[in-house]
């Protein structure tokens, strides 16, 4: 079960909002890797499993990289934040959602995060036809879904209808686009489907990195327009059918959720024991980090990921006596961000404009937000709040990223004094002397922010830079909401001045953000889902990336993507902050963990964990 690259998502923990889904791929090393050169996209063919595997079917996928475990047990979760908003693999959006889909639904083509390299997972085989423009895949002969229905390549057509539904809102749809065109699929027979380019590609993998839901459980409700509620957070757990290694048992709003084993999962050990080996994976939700920290420590939770900063020493010191180990995995690949509400239009309901016109003129101009940035001294907070258990970032992208990851763009170091003579250059002065700007007609320059409460960091920092604002003369709040309700108001209501947030997720490929950086997409997060851009330069990154994933060279990819990068540094739609390390609590009484920085970070392989 490897983690696969989906859009980026909001996300509820230190990093916090994400660009993707994390969903279950899957490792397999039967298949051959074609690297001819850089500029040739990887080819999987399959070969039969190694000697000496016990599958009971010639197309089950070998767990070649594991100890063998056994079977039984439970690994108990805890995780930061209210749980799942959606069930739904397509529409959902948010990390509480996808971290639970991730566990029950497997993808085409797989990505494994400790290697970083994409693996086949439903797919045993891609290639490229003599146009270089389409593509064959195929599917394992013999796998089946949860319910026990076989899996079959009219399961991808109707899923990729439903994800270039213009009717349904979903972020795949964002970057499954080549040359502005999206993927065109066509079946070949029942386990072969072939996949039509605008344009070759050297993103075929991240692009096919999906997962697919079942057409016998889904196409009616589809055909009737209820698609989106088909599989919200209040339906019986049985109608949830998905392909990866759990399936959800029981449900309980905001506590829990409770996987158990799908009867049905296509990966087995060399000893042909199917996997998964546990019989329940459990996932509770604690309200604050505290009290996720409590539950560790006590032994209600057999892990914890991320811990606040201010837990590390403590959690290392402890290790012996609470017989677990903790992980030092690196900086993470996210970054924690700050934006504003440049969502333009009015609320269907009541009329008025999402941001008050006052506000929208002083952060539309980019000399506002880059003051807002040089006043802000992020080094401290890290030095501080975060223990130095963080490096700074300049974009979306982390230096965990270095593929993809462009050091040289522009920077904002922390200087009050260029915060101020931006804010004096755009007449935003303190006409009252008390200590708050204003501008010409009397308006105070005051705003507010949400951000999730419970996340204790997050709330410190959230104090600490509205301080730092108010040193050059900006009042700007913190309000802390919860998670989901935050995700209301910035994907659906609209109704907010700025966020402060953190995105994660997306894997390692540029491909895998576009839902983040295309001005139409649903996750353009300052001002998504535009008609048309709204700036110069926002037309510029939706060309670049149209021109992206239409070019087979992965040289001319990162020259693209480092001028995107470069753009949006430049034009500074966000504030880019910081990206934390990665630390992982885990009992020492289970096998096969293998910890990353990257999103799961943990359970991207939960799989392959067992009982020891």
């Amino acid at each position: 079960m490897i983690k696969i690259g989906m859009p980026r998502r909001l996300a509820t923990g230190i990093l916090a909002l994400s660009v993707a889904w994390t969903g279950t791929a899957l490792a397999d090393t039967t298949a051959t890797q074609k690297t001819d050169s850089e500029a040739d996209p990887i080819e999987w063919r399959a070969k039969p499993a190694p000697e000496g595997f016990k599958l009971p079917f010639p197309d089950a996928l070998p767990a070649t990289d594991i100890e063998p475990g056994k079977r039984g047990g439970k690994f108990v979760y805890v995780s930061f934040g209210e749980g799942p908003k959606d069930f739904n693999a397509i529409t959902a959006n948010d990390s509480g959602s996808n971290d639970i889909l991730g566990l029950i639904h497997s993808s085409l083509i797989g990505f494994d995060n400790k290697t970083q390299k994409y693996v086949p997972s439903l797919l045993k085989e891609w290639y490229m036809e003599e146009d270089k423009r389409n593509w064959i895949v195929k599917f394992r002969e013999g796998i089946k879904w949860s319910d026990g229905k076989p899996i079959t390549a009219d399961d991808l057509i109707f899923t990729v209808q439903v994800i270039f539904d213009p009717k349904i809102l979903n972020a795949v749809r964002d970057n499954r686009m080549v040359d502005g065109k999206p993927m065109e699929f066509e079946k070949v027979n029942e386990t072969t489907v072939r996949v039509k380019l605008a344009k070759p590609s050297a993103s075929f993998e991240p692009l096919m990195g999906f997962p697919i839901l079942p057409k016998h459980a889904y196409e009616a409700a589809y055909k009737e327009g209820k698609f989106e509620q088909v599989l919200n957070i209040n339906v019986d757990p049985a109608t949830i059918i998905g392909s990866g290694p759990f399936r959800i048992k029981q449900y309980q709003q905001g506590e829990r959720v409770i996987l158990e084993r799908n009867p049905h999962y296509f990966k087995y050990d060399r000893n042909g024991t199917q996997l998964p080996y546990l019989d329940n994976l459990i996932v509770t939700y604690a309200p604050d980090m505290d009290q996720q920290l409590l539950r560790f420590q006590n032994g209600s939770a057999d892990a914890l990921v991320r811990p606040r900063p201010q837990s590390v020493p403590d959690l290392k010191d402890g290790q012996a006596k609470g017989n677990y180990t903790l992980y030092d995995c690196g900086p993470g690949d996210g970054a924690n961000c700050f934006w504003f509400n440049l969502k333009e239009g009015k609320n269907k309901e009541n009329g008025k404009p999402f941001v008050d016109p006052v506000k929208m003129a002083w952060f539309q101009d980019k000399r506002f937000r880059q003051a807002a940035l040089y006043a802000l001294d992020k080094d401290s907070v890290i030095a501080t709040e975060l223990r130095g258990l963080a490096v700074s970032v300049w974009g979306l992208e982390s230096p965990a990223i270095k593929n993809w990851y462009n050091p040289d763009i522009a920077k904002f170091e922390y200087d009050p004094e260029k915060a101020k003579a931006l804010l004096d250059e755009m007449g935003l002065r303190d006409r009252d002397k008390d200590g708050i700007r204003e501008d010409e007609k009397g308006n105070k320059v005051s705003f507010t922010f949400i951000t999730n409460k419970g996340n204790k960091v997050r709330e410190n920092i959230a104090n600490l830079f509205s301080e730092d604002w108010r040193n050059v003369g900006i009042d700007g709040r913190p309000d802390f909401v919860d998670f989901n309700a935050l995700v209301t108001r910035t994907a659906d209501t609209f109704a907010y001045d700025a966020c402060l947030l953190g995105f994660g997720g997306g894997g390692v490929h540029p491909s895998n953000s576009m839902n983040v950086y295309r001005s139409s997409a649903r996750t353009h997060f300052w001002n998504p889902q535009q008609e048309k851009p709204a700036t110069p330069w926002e037309a510029e990154i939706d060309r670049l990336s149209e021109k992206f994933n239409a070019t087979l060279s992965v040289t001319e990819q990162r020259e693209i993507f480092n001028r995107m990068q470069a753009i949006i540094a430049d034009n500074t739609p966000f504030l880019p902050l910081h990206t934390s390390k990665v630390f992982i609590a885990v009992r020492n009484t289970f096998g096969n963990l293998k910890p990353v920085a990257i999103d799961p970070e943990l359970l991207w392989n939960a799989d392959e964990i067992y009982v020891k």
